[in-house]
């Protein structure tokens, strides 16, 4: 009895990749599955190569969609067939350029159906392959594994799943299908979590191929607009789970600008596409007919408010800003505040956890990049791939500094005591 639903969404592919996509999934070591296969809007030739490759298997329904409609309602469509079938316990899917190992169904059926009841989606790790089937990136599998083995509270920072995955069809049953392009995987795992834990399978079960010609990863390098829209995506989708978990913020960034310019509109897109995502943004414009509102505002993210100030000073901006903030932490953000580096401002969070465990929680007052003030001492550097961070002391602190992450509540006492 087939227990196992595979979707395959097709729509424009290299037949080669196809042929060996296809081959890899139909000679499965485990072989009680249903394997539905997609054409959406795919040219002929695509078609034909699927029928010639798949006639005969009786494990193979073929549904072939004329118009191009996205990846998100071809999987849709394929799942939905497969929801009808009540021996179906377990599905997956697979894409139409990346290779399989024999083992693949095998071992992460096996992990479902021997690991806990609340355990509703296991992944593994994976290879990287090139266009032509090299193998690149793999030069150390094991700080890779390690990479993916995270908690399931850390998908809410980190997709780490994956390509390699399979989930149960009772937990599937609880939630809509996928939509949210380009990021329906990633905020399927997140909508799926709300109600099941996962498990990691430290080993490689297929091959994934990098940057293939007609894959989203492809569509996103060298294009600023498709980028722009993957992370907004990327963030919506986390927002929206602390939304449902409520998972309140936990920084508030205040970022005041007099003027726009080319470094301000970068500094704003560095501060999005940093790794930790648990913040509100808000923009004070401090611009005298709003125009750095106007040109930030077509660079969307959820977590991002405007204010208009106009012809008001920095300092009315950092008031109003701390006032309005409500979050444990507070960025006092000036543009090239945080270093190259994507993981800068978790870094700098990260420091705070580890100083409550060596003071009370009062005792300190901010954290900051040391290259911003070579001037302060600081009772101890951390140091970090982004460069050395150091912290002030509450009892240190009497006026109020750009650049540095600190405890809101100080902030706002060092507010009062600077009007």
């Amino acid at each position: 009895m087939a227990d196992v639903g595979i979707v395959m969404p097709v729509y424009k592919q290299d037949l080669n990749y196809l042929d060996l996509a296809l081959n890899s999934v139909l000679k499965q070591d485990y072989e009680n599955f249903y394997f539905i296969i997609v054409s959406d809007g795919a040219p002929p030739e695509v078609n034909n190569k699927i029928t010639e490759l798949t006639t005969g298997d009786n494990r193979v329904h073929f549904i072939i969609k004329e118009k191009n409609e996205g990846v998100s309602k071809a999987l849709n469509t394929g799942f939905d067939f497969l929801m009808k079938f009540d021996e179906i316990e377990y599905l997956t899917w697979v894409s139409s350029d990346n290779i399989y190992f024999q083992n693949f169904i095998k071992k992460l059926r096996e992990a479902l159906v021997n690991g806990p009841e609340e355990v509703g989606l296991v992944y593994s790790s994976f290879r990287h392959i090139d266009h032509d089937g090299k193998h690149i990136l793999n030069e150390d599998l094991l700080a890779f594994r390690k990479f993916q083995e995270k908690p399931k509270e850390s998908l809410l920072d980190l997709c780490y799943i994956g390509t390699s995955f399979m989930y149960k069809k009772i937990y599937a049953s609880k939630i809509d299908g996928y939509f949210m392009e380009p990021v329906e995987d990633y905020e399927y795992w997140l909508r799926l979590t709300d109600h099941c834990d996962i498990k990691y399978i430290p080993t490689e079960l297929m091959d994934y191929r990098v940057a293939s010609p007609h894959s989203i990863s492809a569509q996103l390098q060298g294009s600023v607009y498709q980028h722009r829209r993957w992370r907004y995506a990327f963030n919506l989708a986390k927002h929206q789970t602390r939304n449902r978990r409520t998972i309140p913020f936990e920084v508030t960034i205040i970022f005041p600008v007099q003027q726009l310019s080319e470094v301000t509109v970068s500094q704003y897109e560095h501060i999005l596409n940093q790794s930790y995502s648990n913040y509100k943004l808000l923009i004070i414009d401090l611009s005298p007919r709003a125009k750095v509102s106007r040109a930030l505002k077509q660079i969307s993210d959820p977590r991002v408010a405007f204010f208009e100030l106009p012809n008001k000073s920095i300092m009315d901006a950092i008031k109003f800003g701390v006032d309005s903030a409500d979050t444990p932490y507070t960025l006092l953000f000036k543009e090239l505040c945080l270093p190259l580096a994507l993981d800068s401002l978790a870094l700098l969070v990260d420091i705070h956890y580890q100083l409550m465990k060596e003071f009370q929680y009062n005792e300190i007052a901010s954290t900051f990049f040391i290259d911003d003030f070579p001037d302060i001492i600081s009772p101890k550097a951390f140091k970090t791939n982004a460069g050395f961070i150091g912290f002030s002391q509450t009892c240190n602190q009497s006026n109020i500094t750009l650049n540095q992450l600190y405890k809101t509540n100080v902030l706002k006492k060092l507010s009062v005591r600077s009007n």
